[in-house]
Formats: structure tokens, C-alpha cells, sequence
């Protein structure tokens, strides 16, 4: 006979950790299958199951903590990174600064392919140290090792890519190779070290003149190798104002073998975009720089008295007129143009003024615009400098200004305590940049410390070579 209703009772499925989720929930048998039940499927419903995580035995976990599965990365994949980095962050950057077109800019094309830059492990160096500078200058801090910005792993990867580069180099030096090679591994070398604080530009700058002196000098290599004129450009720029901040007796060896046809042919190639100074004018600065070095050393080399030398090169820095300034290549337009101008003729003058001995810097004073000669003419010239200097900034990159705040940071030892300010002010801004060279921080380091010192004469300032530009 079979039960009543009342007799009838309801019998729940036992609760189990297997079956849908579905099934679990509505406390019923279920049968399984998979992707979804036999109930689900009926019943038109969305039939889920748990993910079932296996458990690993222990010792496997445990020898997994010791051994880390490492991913084999694809042959030349440093190359592949190196190269997007270039294209996606190095050429925009260099792009956005450029107020006029060089010959530069065809080396900083988009869509360029690795192939361009034959050596790769100096390549990916030069990308490794722009990735270091960035990480740097993001938190306003010099470009230097222990820092504490969790980069050591790149500053590991970049020594061992130089180790690699300098032993590539000196065998392509000891086996005669091109020169153009040469030196082109020269430049990636000191490409990055003009980036970190304390590091031997120098050499490498003395060795690039070497060569160059080791091969014929710069005539004979711009006959037989043109394309070497973008490395001695390039040089010629930081020897021109790393010999001006240097002792009169610690120069860069090998630029004093140029002549000044062969300074004006090289420099004359293009406008570089961190030192945007008339050739007229810098041909100065290498002249002033050279009668330093007479006067110091009381060279018997000199053809003439020294101050028959320096009322020459005063006479033609004088001369020379900024609204006027033109070149065999482009250059700014107005107002830039006019203001740059202007702006390194004042800070040479200075500099004349302050690296100088008195009797052979009073040249440099002279007639100012037919008016007598200033009483303190380095308090007059830092006024002026500093004026075009704030006139420049709204047209141009403050740290192409380089030069001129290595000149006025020098003739402020004396200056008001408001003028050394705004200048530190001002070096603060350019270290935290994008893409530049380590100028700032060293005169961030050098200027307060010769300031404290109470002294007043440019050696007592640059007492050893400083890397000023930016």
C-alpha cells in the first residue's frame, strides 16, 4: 500500500563537495556531467562548477622556492627593447626642444631601424643610461649610482654593457681599424659619461683627440672620412667650454693642435642645439681660454705680447653684432635668435673679465656702446648677463643657457644674496630635465661651496675640470 501525504516525508540529498554549484545549492543529487548536468540542462539553468586548485606535495613547493622558473628571452630581445625605447621616448624628447633644424635631426628619425647603429651593445649602453637618467631626473637627484631609486639591476646591466664596449674598442684601436669606427665607439663612450656625476669624460675626450691626431689631424680626416664632422662637432663643443672651466694648467690635451680654419670649419657645420653660441663668438672663448693658458704658464710660444693678443680678441668679440648674426647653416629665429646672441657675447666678455689677469681683461672692458668703461665691470657684465638670461628663458630649454650660468654663477661670489638664490633656483629646474648631461648638478655642487669660500677668482671657482654643459 503506498504512504499517504501525511505519511510521505522529504529526504534531502547529503551535502557533498563534488557537483555543480548549482545542484549544491538547491540541495539535490547530481549527476556530473560535464560541461553541464543532466538537471541543469533541464532545467535551463547556468550549470557552474568549483575550480578545483590541486594541492602540490610539499617538497615540490618548497623546491620551487629555491628554483624560480626564468623565461629564456629571444636572441638580440636587449637590441629589440633598446630600439622601441629610441623610437617611443628618445626621439620624441629630442623633438620637442629643437627651436631650429640641424643636421643632427637625421639621426633622430621616427621609424629608424636597428640596423643604423652597427654596434649594438654601445647602442643598448646609451639607451640603458637615458633609462637611468630618466629614473634620475624624474626625483630631481644627480645621475649617479646609490641613490636609492631601486635601479640597480640597469646600473648593473650598463657597467657590464661599457666593460663590453671599451674592450670592443681598444682591440678596433690596437688592429688600426677605420678610424670613423673608432671614434664613433669613442662618442657612445662619452655620450654617457658626460650623464653621471664624477665619471672620466675627460679620457675620453683626450683619447678621441688622440685618434684624431693618430690619423692625420682634421683636415686629412674630413677629406678621407667626411661623415667623421657629427664626431668632431660634437667634441669640439665639449672641449671648447670644458677646457674654459678647467685650470689653465689642466687643459684637454690635442685641441690646442687645431687651427683656428680648422675650429671655424668644424664648428661652422651646424647649430647643436646645447650650445646655440655664434661661431665668431666661441672662436673667442678659445682664444681667451689659450691666452690664459700663456699667461699661467709664461709660454715663450707666443708670437706677440700677451696684450697685444688680448686687444686682438677683444677687438673682434667687440665687433661683433648680435641683430646681425648669421651663419653658412640655420639659426633662430627673432627674437630668440637676437637674445642668444647677445647673451654669449655678454657672458664672454665676462668670462675674459673673470679668468683674466687685470691688465689683459681691461682690453675686454673697453668703450661700452660709447659710453666710458664701468667702474666694476663684473658686477656690470653679471647684471646684463642675468637680465638676457631672463629675457632668453621664456624662447628656449633653460639648460641650453648652460654657459652663461657657468659665467654668472662665477662672477656672483661677491653678488647679492637674492641673485645666488635665484640662480640655484634655476639649476634646480634644469637638473630635473629631460635629456640632459650632468651640467647642473656640478655647478649645484660647485657654486655654493666657492661662494662660502669668500674668493673671488675664476680658478679659485673651476680649481679642477668641471662638465658644465647641460
Amino acid at each position: 500500500m503506498a504512504p499517504t501525504d501525511a505519511e510521505r516525508k522529504k529526504v534531502w540529498a547529503p551535502r557533498v563537495r563534488t557537483g555543480c554549484e548549482i545542484c549544491r545549492a538547491r540541495r539535490i543529487k547530481c549527476d556530473e556531467t560535464h560541461p553541464v548536468c543532466k538537471r541543469c540542462a533541464v532545467g535551463n539553468r547556468a550549470c557552474r562548477y568549483t575550480l578545483v586548485t590541486l594541492s602540490r606535495p610539499a617538497e615540490t613547493t618548497q623546491a620551487l622556492s629555491r628554483a624560480p622558473f626564468y623565461q629564456a628571452e629571444p636572441p638580440g630581445w636587449d637590441a629589440a627593447q633598446a630600439m622601441r625605447f629610441f623610437v617611443d621616448v628618445s626621439i620624441p624628447m629630442y623633438s620637442k626642444f629643437q627651436v631650429v633644424e640641424n643636421a643632427y635631426d637625421a639621426q633622430f628619425v621616427p621609424g629608424s631601424h636597428i640596423s643604423v647603429f652597427p654596434y649594438q651593445p654601445g647602442f643598448i649602453m646609451m639607451m640603458t643610461c637615458q633609462r637611468i637618467k630618466l629614473a634620475s631626473l624624474s626625483r630631481n637627484v644627480p645621475v649617479k649610482r646609490g641613490q636609492g631609486l631601486g635601479i640597480e639591476h640597469l646600473w648593473d646591466a650598463f657597467y657590464e654593457q661599457m666593460a663590453e664596449t671599451m674592450g670592443h674598442l681598444n682591440k678596433h684601436i690596437s688592429a688600426r681599424s677605420r678610424p670613423g669606427y673608432i671614434i664613433s665607439r669613442i662618442i657612445d663612450l662619452l655620450s654617457v659619461e658626460l650623464a653621471i656625476m664624477g665619471s672620466p669624460w675627460r679620457a675620453h675626450l683626450q683619447g678621441f683627440f688622440a685618434v684624431v691626431s693618430l690619423y692625420g689631424g682634421v683636415s686629412r680626416m674630413l677629406k678621407t672620412w667626411p661623415r667623421v664632422i657629427f664626431a668632431l662637432h660634437y667634441c669640439l663643443m665639449y672641449a671648447v667650454v670644458g677646457n674654459a672651466c678647467a685650470p689653465a694648467t689642466d687643459q684637454i690635451a690635442g685641441l690646442d693642435s687645431w687651427s683656428e680654419e680648422e675650429i671655424l670649419t668644424v664648428y661652422q657645420f651646424t647649430f647643436y642645439f646645447e650650445f646655440g653660441c655664434p661661431s665668431q663668438v666661441a672662436l673667442a672663448i678659445i682664444r681667451i681660454t689659450r691666452l690664459r693658458v700663456l699667461a699661467a704658464t709664461s709660454s715663450l710660444a707666443a708670437p706677440d705680447p700677451l696684450s697685444s693678443i688680448a686687444k686682438e680678441i677683444a677687438e673682434d668679440l667687440h665687433a661683433f653684432v648680435p641683430d646681425e648674426w648669421s651663419e653658412i647653416y640655420p639659426v633662430p629665429h627673432d627674437p630668440l635668435r637676437r637674445l642668444l646672441a647677445r647673451m654669449f657675447k655678454v657672458a664672454t666678455i665676462l668670462y675674459a673679465v673673470l679668468s683674466l689677469p687685470p691688465d689683459l681683461a681691461q682690453s675686454f672692458v673697453g668703450l661700452t656702446e660709447k659710453r666710458e668703461p664701468p667702474a666694476n665691470p663684473r658686477v656690470y657684465y653679471r647684471i646684463i648677463l642675468f637680465e638676457l638670461i631672463d629675457q632668453t628663458e621664456p624662447y628656449i630649454k633653460t639648460s641650453v643657457l648652460s654657459w652663461a650660468f657657468a659665467v654668472l654663477g662665477a662672477a656672483y661670489a661677491d653678488g647679492p644674496e637674492e641673485g645666488k638664490t635665484r640662480i640655484l633656483n634655476h639649476l634646480n629646474a634644469m637638473q630635473g630635465m629631460e635629456n640632459v648631461e650632468c651640467g647642473a648638478t656640478t655647478m649645484l655642487q660647485v657654486f655654493p661651496n666657492f661662494w662660502a669660500s669668500g674668493k673671488t677668482r675664476w680658478e679659485d671657482c673651476y680649481y679642477t675640470p668641471c662638465q658644465v654643459m647641460c
